[in-house]
Formats: C-alpha cells, sequence, structure tokens
C-alpha cells in the first residue's frame, strides 16, 4: 500500500506526458516550500517519491521533506494556499482531481490541485503528500484514537511532498 502513492503520482504523469505531446506548458509557480519547514531534496532520495518522473521535458518535478509541526493535513491545505498565491488566477480544482484525505497504518497521504489558466490551454499544480513511514507513525496509536491522538500523532511525523505541474489537458481530456 505504501506504493499506492507512487503508482498514483506516476500514472497521472504518464498521462500527462502522452496528451501533452507539443502542447506547451503555461507558466506556473511552483511555491518554495521552505517556510512550512520542509527542504528541497531530490525525488530519488525519498521514500514514497522515490521513481517518480516524467518524459515530458515541460513538466516540472520538485520533492521536498521535512516534519512539519502541524501535520500532514494542515501542510497540504498549507501548501494549496501557497500555490494559490504564487499562481494568480488560480483556482482551486482539489476536490475535482484529489482523492480523500487518507490517514491508516498502512497509508497516510494527501493531495491538493490547482489549475492556472482554462482546461484546453492552462496548466494544472498538483501536490502529492505523504508521510514518509505511516506505520511508525499511525500504528502506534491505541486502536481507536481521538482526533486528537491523531493529531498528535501526525505533528512533527517525517513527510514527503511532490508538487508537479501539467498541461490541464492532460486532466480533463481537453485538447
Amino acid at each position: 500500500m505504501t506504493r499506492r502513492i507512487a503508482g498514483v503520482a506516476a500514472a497521472v504523469l504518464a498521462a500527462a506526458a502522452l496528451t501533452a505531446c507539443g502542447t506547451a506548458l503555461p507558466d506556473t509557480e511552483l511555491s518554495d516550500l521552505t517556510a512550512l519547514g520542509l527542504e528541497s531534496v531530490p525525488c530519488e532520495d525519498t521514500v514514497q517519491m522515490a521513481g517518480i518522473q516524467s518524459d515530458d521535458d515541460q513538466a516540472v518535478i520538485e520533492c521536498w521533506t521535512g516534519a512539519p509541526d502541524d501535520g500532514i493535513i494542515a501542510t497540504a491545505d498549507a501548501v494549496l494556499e501557497a500555490l494559490l498565491a504564487d499562481n494568480a488566477g488560480a483556482e482551486d480544482v482539489s476536490a475535482a482531481l484529489c482523492w480523500d484525505d487518507t490517514v491508516t497504518d498502512a497509508e497516510a497521504s494527501a493531495c491538493r490541485a490547482i489549475l492556472v489558466g482554462d482546461t484546453t490551454d492552462g496548466a494544472v499544480v498538483s501536490a502529492v503528500l505523504a508521510l514518509k513511514d505511516p506505520g511508525a507513525v499511525i500504528g502506534e496509536l491505541p486502536d481507536a484514537p481521538t482526533d486528537d491522538e491523531v493529531e498528535a500523532a501526525l505533528a512533527g511525523a517525517d513527510v514527503e511532498v511532490l508538487v508537479f505541474s501539467e498541461p490541464a489537458s492532460s486532466e480533463t481530456g481537453g485538447a
């Protein structure tokens, strides 16, 4: 289950590469996430995001790691706010393109996405966040943890973040 995040992100990137052949990627800004307690790292140096790459010359992919005090879900929301602030006129399309936040002992992940421009010649900037070792973090909780216990466990846990941009047409089917 820990490779599900990488599999989903890799599939999205592969679809973008196939759909976007010859399509110019609009200017997008991948936010500097250092203020969130994250550090930029090569994706191959991560556990959950390792092996993710794109054959599309226009794809922009960044990986970040850290142990944010606010935990994975609040950090995902903060990444979304940073992406919206850095991409004028962008809109939050997370509800349409992302799965529900997941926190179990097998997987802890969150996804956020924005649309820059329109669905035919704009771009989607997505962020996929995952706990580096969900079993170690969530597995230590009691069988029926309270929300406060879960939040306390997530606070300061090691998180990996994949941020990438791709043509919107690869997500919407438009071209």
